[in-house]
């Protein structure tokens, strides 16, 4: 089983390299919910509700490029992203930032964070 290590994550926007992640994540929910029937305590169903896929990346800051796709007043660009970690790679298909930040610590290396939502996930692994 290989092990992967967040600092080796390249992180590609539209299929362009734009920075390499210091953590990243991705949760997709699918909103189960439990159906019983009258009396019982063990659920005669689970159904599934709507999925729904978050995520949030956090890099070293290069430019404003990124936080300008967040701040953008009229309408949210939709693009694609895709982790790759060694041999596998995650791609989110039709993304929107939905926060994003600067963080400008007194000692260190200045950070950008984004919250995004996606319509599809697929993991590949080489």
């Amino acid at each position: 089983m290989t092990v992967y290590k967040g600092w080796n994550a390249k992180i590609y926007k539209d299929g362009v390299q734009i920075g390499l992640a210091d953590s990243a994540s991705v949760e997709i929910a699918t909103n189960l919910e439990a159906y019983y029937e009258i009396g019982s305590r063990v659920p005669t169903d689970l159904v599934e509700g709507n999925q729904e896929v978050t995520g949030s990346i956090s890099k070293a800051w290069i430019d404003t490029h990124y936080l300008a796709l967040v701040t953008n007043s009229t309408t949210l660009y939709e693009f694609n992203l895709c982790f790759e970690v060694g041999n596998m790679k995650l791609y989110c298909y039709s993304c929107k930032f939905e926060r994003g930040s600067i963080d400008i610590p007194q000692d260190g290396f200045l950070k950008e964070d984004y919250d995004f939502r996606a319509k599809e996930v697929a993991v590949v692994s080489a």
